[in-house]
């Protein structure tokens, strides 16, 4: 299975290649007034509308909302289904092969808020990929 890695406060996290549509470095978004914490804001993809998802509040890391250039990864949507959905990330990593007998379950020490969202995890030479559900974590 290919996995899309990423980092968001210092961490490493993947998700199913199959899933994404597309990464967008360096957009501009616009925050929607009173919305909930874990909405980012929103901005303009080619004509689209795209949601954007504070991930790293989901996830339950101390983080504020940075205003100017971001990077976000945008999840491919049911056909036909106007809603587009992505969620800002720190940086991306690289695409990386993984054989389904390397996925574990996540250990016990993953705090509370961050384990729901994690279905897995790869023990990678130097890192532990912790890999999310987009499914649990967007309703996709």
């Amino acid at each position: 299975m290919n996995i899309l890695s990423f980092w968001l406060s210092n961490e490493l996290y993947g998700i199913e290649l199959t899933k994404v549509k597309e990464i967008n470095r360096n957009i501009e978004f616009t925050k929607i007034p009173k919305a909930k914490a874990d909405i980012a804001g929103l901005f303009n993809m080619r004509g689209q509308v795209v949601t954007l998802f504070n991930l790293a509040y989901i996830l339950g890391y101390d983080c504020a909302i940075k205003q100017g250039a971001a990077t976000c990864i945008i999840l491919k949507c049911e056909p036909g289904s106007p809603n587009q959905h992505g969620f800002m990330i720190d940086k991306s990593g690289d695409v990386i092969e993984v054989a389904d007998e390397m996925f574990e379950q996540p250990p016990a020490n993953v705090v509370a808020q961050e384990s729901k969202y994690i279905k897995s995890v790869v023990r990678l030479e130097n890192e532990l990929l912790r890999m999310l559900d987009p499914e649990i974590l967007f309703g996709q």
